[in-house]
């Protein structure tokens, strides 16, 4: 994980001073990207890199969290669909080398039949991993220039995320193509939806100024429950760029008042 570390400082050049400075940066960082990338034989610390700085470029532009999310499940499509391409061969022989520790009791055509399928889209698994990584970097990023420069800003932006009904529109018509044209790109458009999830969940409680715990119980039965909450997740996004929860919650101070 230190790799999302050094994206995360090549993503606040790029914030702060612009795509041509961060490339700079991005450029020495890439050195190392490039040793990993020759050793391993996958450029997984590479794409990190490159994505921070172009996500990084477009939230400079737009000022926008949801653009910038939905940019980079499009850049991450993009990415996936190369490295599948590009690197399928490296990632199957990784695969074969690590699939007698997970090999399960079942026929052998069936185990078969589940290693070509998880061949078959590895790529989009990795970059669904890797748009993570990128999003974690760019909110590490945004978090020091917003100590530096903003004091509460990251805050501020996350507390206020939602996507608008056209955004949810256009990612919804993407998710439809999805599932008729390659499933798992599927992945990759739901990471947006999480993050604006969790973003919605933590604005709501610090509306209603629940306290810390129900953000730890959250983050606790995410992983514990991830496909029941990740669902629930992506409907309350879903209901929240129609209805805009958070502007129907009245701070608890102000019922006090009345």
């Amino acid at each position: 994980m230190l790799y999302v570390v050094s994206a995360a400082l090549v993503a606040l050049t790029t914030l702060r001073h612009g795509l041509s400075q961060g490339t700079r940066v991005l450029a020495l960082a890439l050195i190392g990207g490039l040793v990993s990338w020759q050793i391993t034989g996958l450029p997984l610390f590479f794409v990190v890199l490159v994505l921070s700085t172009l996500l990084g470029a477009v939230l400079r532009t737009t000022q926008s969290w949801s653009r910038t999310l939905l940019a980079g499940a499009v850049l991450g499509l993009v990415f996936a669909i190369v490295v599948q391409a590009q690197f399928g061969p490296q990632f199957s022989a990784l695969i074969d080398s690590v699939w007698p520790l997970f090999s399960v009791n079942v026929a052998d055509d069936v185990e078969q039949r589940l290693l070509a399928a998880i061949k078959s889209v590895v790529g989009y698994l990795a970059m669904s991993s890797q748009l993570f990584e990128t999003i974690l970097a760019l909110l590490l990023a945004r978090y020091w220039q917003a100590g530096l420069y903003n004091p509460g800003g990251l805050k501020a932006e996350m507390h206020a995320l939602r996507f608008t009904v056209q955004e949810v529109v256009l990612l919804s018509l993407a998710v439809l193509l999805a599932m008729f044209i390659q499933p798992a790109a599927l992945m990759l458009f739901s990471i947006p939806m999480i993050v604006v999830g969790m973003a919605t969940v933590h604005g709501i409680v610090a509306k209603l100024t629940l306290g810390g715990q129900w953000l730890v119980a959250l983050y606790i039965a995410l992983i514990m429950f991830l496909q029941i909450i990740v669902p629930l997740l992506i409907v309350l996004v879903l209901v929240d760029s129609f209805f805009d929860l958070r502007s129907r919650i009245r701070p608890d101070s102000e019922s006090d008042n009345e």
